[in-house]
């Protein structure tokens, strides 16, 4: 049972994943110093990986963001559009079980395509001769923890694709949440490395809006 509903969610999410991997791969080519495609703008000289203030790495982050929120409106809207929300609690499953594995094949897509894509840049950046400056693994972990921090935009979308109610209201309140946390990053850039509970934070976080969603999941009238 859970193994067809696994191949279900990464069937359904395959395309996403696909379109995912490619806006990577533009990424990491034109952050290796290479020009893609012809209406983006000449890479010029090549700064310093992961530290150099790379004008692509914008990129990367975009690509992060809107792959994590395609996937959690997919998984819910998804249903909802196709009418198979009904089909899916009829199966020999209940809610909370239906949902966690819904998280798990999203979550795990959206941390395993992306740290793959963060790993693909280390790589080259750790291969002597690519780039005329220093690298050090440390010098990656602001993306791990940019890689962690957008697991929060999965998570709200996922909340906000599960909640009843119309778009115009409420509903949009989870969406709304990412984007002040991203004006409060933006004022604060080095607030994880000035607050020592922000790895905890997060965490919290994270188990807070898990816990929202197998609620509203558990409460929701799907008919």
């Amino acid at each position: 049972m859970y193994k067809a509903l696994v191949l279900k969610e990464l069937r359904e999410t395959m395309g996403i994943t696909i379109l995912a991997l490619l806006a990577y791969f533009v990424g990491i080519v034109c952050l290796t110093g290479y020009k893609v495609l012809p209406f983006l703008p000449e890479p010029g000289l090549r700064e310093i990986p992961f530290l150099g203030g790379n004008k692509y790495g914008w990129l990367m982050v975009v690509s992060a963001v809107v792959f994590a929120m395609a996937l959690g409106l997919w998984q819910t809207l998804g249903e909802s559009i196709h009418g198979t929300w009904q089909y899916l609690l009829h199966r020999p499953m209940d809610m909370r079980k239906l949902i966690g594995v819904k998280l798990a094949v999203g979550g795990g897509l959206y941390l395993v395509v992306s740290a793959l894509a963060i790993l693909v840049y280390a790589a080259w950046a750790a291969t002597p001769g690519t780039h005329a400056s220093p690298f050090y693994w440390w010098m990656t972990v602001p993306v791990w923890k940019g890689w962690l921090l957008i697991l929060l935009c999965y998570l709200c979308t996922f909340l906000a694709g599960i909640r009843p109610g119309r778009w115009i209201g409420t509903r949009l309140m989870p969406i709304a949440a990412i984007y002040l946390l991203a004006v409060f990053i933006s004022i604060i850039p080095d607030w994880w490395t000035m607050v020592d509970l922000g790895l905890p934070a997060l965490i919290v976080v994270c188990v807070f809006l898990v816990y929202l969603i197998f609620h509203i999941a558990r409460t929701r009238d799907f008919s």
